[in-house]
């Protein structure tokens, strides 16, 4: 028989063993842990004889007590109830059959059974029923995995330390693929090297699909496990646990095996292994969820180099995939280009052209997108933005011509401050012009780049060369589009002379913004 303190919940046990001093408190470094905060971090000290359990309160904050009455020193015997602070628990004795939940066994035409099984507790309940045999490992293992690491590392870590904890010839790490199933992430034989190919399936999948535990001592013979993976790689002996995560949803699948040795994992194998996994679990949780975010921000990061902030945020958090295509829509083009540029970047060292750009590209970008405009990119000094894609809005036109006021008076503040740094002055023509493009992703799977295509593009560009500094002029089609917004308060005048160099026979109004 074994003598044991059971919690009245039952979700804790402890093994008690004759003679032995043990104590208990919610340090994790105590022999009995108690993870409570009214626990103190060594709370009493208890050691069974023959007479029953000496019970030692070791000047804990909340006390101990013995049958509801408070004990420095006493004695307890079978069916008294002994509290650690709160936390009861009964001193009682079980069967060596029963000093641990229940493994299922699975018997084959009454020969000998080749499989355990075992359902899967809470992940603190887990560890609780382990503690008194193989604790140090646990705690050594939670201390390993606590720390912030890439997912990568932390299933060599995790690999590593299943060849510590078990006799092991191989083991494997699976992972959800996109389609569902158990896929593969990291393998490793006792050599280090990458050699185990696949995992049994009805290993794997039945393991992550009803969430059990398993230890086969007889893979190859077990109508179960048995299949033509598990007969090309000899499996002898083999166990599985499914990772668990918050929601008790099948996050991956701990793997080991055995090619040798049928016996060479036991029941109290499994055991730590199902603990082992709850630890295991939770850091892959962790760090999944943490390169998840850490992906999600550098994707809204790229996406807030073209799009506003808020709509940014809007894309980056859609559920639809990034794919290859497109669709026509009809949107407003802007061209921005400096005059005289050439000259200007001959005559300026490197490094002072680039922070004098860099300094206009900013102040022009911020100007697009105050007037919730997109950028689809630098040409040289030219900037290309647009409006109507990929959320079109009545006044979008208005919306442009004001970004283009914004961006001209930009350039004279810039100018002003230039001039009294002593570097050269810049001016700029802009043009718009509204029509159909292709609007999408192009390029490959590998680089995908969100863009406009079309001749609306090229007869904004030809227009912009045509403006001059400080000037901006738009379209016909543009003109309209202002005309139709309602108090748009922005006043035309007519550019007869200005004739866009286009098709034969086409002819296209052009109008300049007054100052």
């Amino acid at each position: 028989m074994t003598h044991v303190l059971e919690s009245l919940a039952g979700d804790r046990r402890f093994h008690l063993t004759v003679g032995d001093v043990q104590v208990v408190g919610r340090d994790v470094s105590c022999d009995l842990p108690i993870l409570d905060d009214a626990v103190s971090r060594r709370h009493a000290e208890l050691q069974l004889d023959e007479d029953g359990l000496r019970v030692k309160d070791l000047g804990s904050r909340n006390g101990t007590w013995l049958n509801g009455a408070r004990v420095e020193l006493a004695h307890a015997v079978i069916g008294d109830t002994v509290a650690f602070g709160p936390v009861r628990f009964t001193l009682c004795t079980v069967s060596e059959a029963l000093a641990r939940p229940a493994i299922a066994s699975t018997a084959l035409d009454g020969a000998a059974s080749v499989v355990r099984e075992r359902a899967i507790p809470s992940r603190d309940r887990a560890i609780v029923e382990v503690a008194g045999q193989r604790l140090a490992a646990l705690v050594t293992l939670a201390q390993k995995l606590g720390g912030q690491m890439p997912v990568e590392q932390l299933l060599e870590r995790i690999v590593d330390d299943l060849f510590g904890a078990f006799p092991a010839d191989r083991v494997a790490i699976l992972l959800p693929a996109p389609t569902g199933a158990m896929e593969i992430r990291l393998t490793r034989d006792a050599n280090g090297a990458d050699v185990l190919r696949t995992v049994p399936r009805a290993i794997a999948d039945g393991v992550a699909r009803r969430q059990v535990a398993l230890l086969t001592h007889d893979a190859s013979a077990d109508a179960r496990t048995a299949g033509d993976s598990v007969m090309r790689q000899s499996v002898r002996s083999a166990m599985a646990a499914p990772l668990l995560g918050d929601r008790h949803t099948t996050i991956g699948v701990l793997y080991v095996d055995n090619v040798h040795d049928a016996s060479a994992f036991s029941d109290e194998d499994l055991h730590f292994l199902v603990a082992f996994a709850g630890i295991a679990a939770a850091a892959v949780e962790r760090e999944t969820a943490a390169a998840e975010r850490r992906h999600a921000l550098r994707v809204r990061e790229n996406f807030e180099r073209y799009f506003t902030p808020l709509l940014a945020k809007r894309i980056s958090t859609s559920t639809e995939a990034m794919t290859l295509g497109g669709h026509r829509q009809r949107v407003i083009v802007l061209f921005s280009d400096i005059r005289g540029f050439t000259a200007i970047a001959e005559s300026l060292p490197p490094l002072d052209l680039a922070t004098q750009l860099n300094e206009y590209f900013g102040a022009m970008v911020d100007c697009v997108f105050a007037h919730d405009g997109a950028l689809d990119k630098f040409i040289g000094d030219a900037v290309l933005a647009y409006w109507g894609a990929p959320e079109p809005h009545a006044d979008d036109a208005v919306r442009a011509v004001r970004a283009a006021q914004d961006m001209q008076e930009a350039l004279r503040s810039l100018n002003a401050r230039w001039r009294e740094e002593g570097r050269p002055e810049w001016h700029a023509g802009i043009a718009m012009h509204a029509g159909d493009v292709f609007v999408g992703n192009i390029g490959s799977p590998r680089r995908l780049e969100y863009t406009l295509i079309g001749d609306t593009v090229n007869i904004t560009s030809k227009l912009c060369d045509l403006a001059g500094p400080d000037e901006i002029l738009v379209s016909e089609s543009v003109r309209l589009a202002i005309d139709s917004a309602i108090d748009s308060g922005i006043a035309l005048h007519e550019r007869p002379d200005v004739v866009p160099a286009r098709r034969p026979g086409d002819s296209l109004r052009v109008w300049a913004v007054s100052s």
